[in-house]
């Protein structure tokens, strides 16, 4: 009877673990809306899965009682250039999608399996107030900004993901937000342009698979400098707040020269650039890939910096 029982045991967390790794993310496409009216953000999330399972599951937090939480605009994928909507009793049967306890689930039919092919792409539109993972607050200056926060499992806060660090993906971030900012995120720049409407447009591209632990945007009216004494192709950059640009450009300077020492010293630096950031989150900082988040007192004055040490 033990024997059964344990045999029964291990069938069961067999199901369970292959539930949990069913969902495999190839990258991801967000346009995120940022505004000074609102802490409101309008998100969609193009995210394409390898099609390998019968079913995914994708982590976005749901509107909460407290007016915080993401409201669920619209799931769908295009199939023959025709737009598929997810609903919870579709008419062709082919999904049933979910949405509690903040996972997005969704099962297919055989027939949407029948087709080969080696990915599939679902677009979610989404909008509402984090509640975490994007911290929207004002800076020791009175000025507005906007920082990822993802840190360990906290991304799902704010954009619909498979919020684990074994799940890695490229991917890439198209931010509209009013253009007295700058954006940060981590990859390569590919476009900054400003709008009719008064709004800037920015997208950064990473090409290197990350967890969303380090998938990060950072939103602030920066002053960006980068340092002459950069790697060969690697440019590393200051971000910091225009009031700090003195001392935080001082202060950021000694990066080309660490950055140097260890990749002769370790190896090679994986990462297309190195910006190191002024940042307000909850942490006071996070090493996101290829895009450095420190806390505000690292770019001040070397008294504030003498204070922080000691802190440390």
């Amino acid at each position: 009877m033990r024997k059964q029982l344990l045999t029964f045991t291990f069938i069961c967390l067999g199901f369970i673990v292959n539930a949990q790794t069913t969902t495999d993310v190839l990258h991801y496409t967000y346009e995120i809306h940022l505004n000074d009216k609102t802490d409101t953000i309008y998100g969609k999330a193009r995210i394409v899965l390898a099609s390998n399972s019968r079913m995914f599951d994708i982590e976005l937090t749901n509107f909460k009682r407290t007016g915080k939480g993401m409201t669920l605009d619209s799931v769908y994928y295009l199939q023959d250039n025709t737009r598929i909507e997810f609903l919870p009793r579709p008419k062709d049967k082919q999904a049933i999608l979910l949405f509690r306890n903040d996972t997005i689930s969704t099962l297919y039919s055989d027939d949407m399996l029948k087709r080969n092919v080696d990915t599939f792409e679902i677009i979610i539109s989404y909008h509402g107030i984090p509640d975490d993972g994007l911290i929207i607050s004002k800076n020791k200056y009175g000025d507005r900004t906007f920082f990822a926060d993802n840190w360990p499992n906290r991304a799902h806060h704010w954009i619909p993901c498979v919020d684990r660090p074994d799940d890695k993906a490229t991917f890439e971030f198209y931010v509209t937000a009013p253009s007295h900012y700058s954006v940060i995120s981590n990859g390569t720049k590919i476009e900054e342009k400003l709008l009719s409407d008064g709004n800037k447009l920015t997208h950064w591209k990473e090409e290197t698979a990350l967890p969303t632990k380090v998938m990060v945007i950072g939103v602030a009216r920066f002053a960006v400098r980068t340092y002459k004494d950069s790697p060969a192709n690697i440019p590393v950059s200051a971000w910091v707040y225009q009031q700090d640009s003195i001392p935080g450009f001082r202060n950021y300077a000694v990066a080309p020269s660490i950055l140097k020492f260890l990749s002769d010293y370790i190896g090679p630096y994986p990462y297309e650039k190195l910006a190191n950031v002024q940042s307000k989150t909850i942490f006071g900082g996070m090493e996101n890939a290829s895009a450095i988040f420190y806390e505000e007192l690292s770019a001040s004055s070397d008294d504030n910096i003498e204070s922080l040490m000691a802190i440390l």
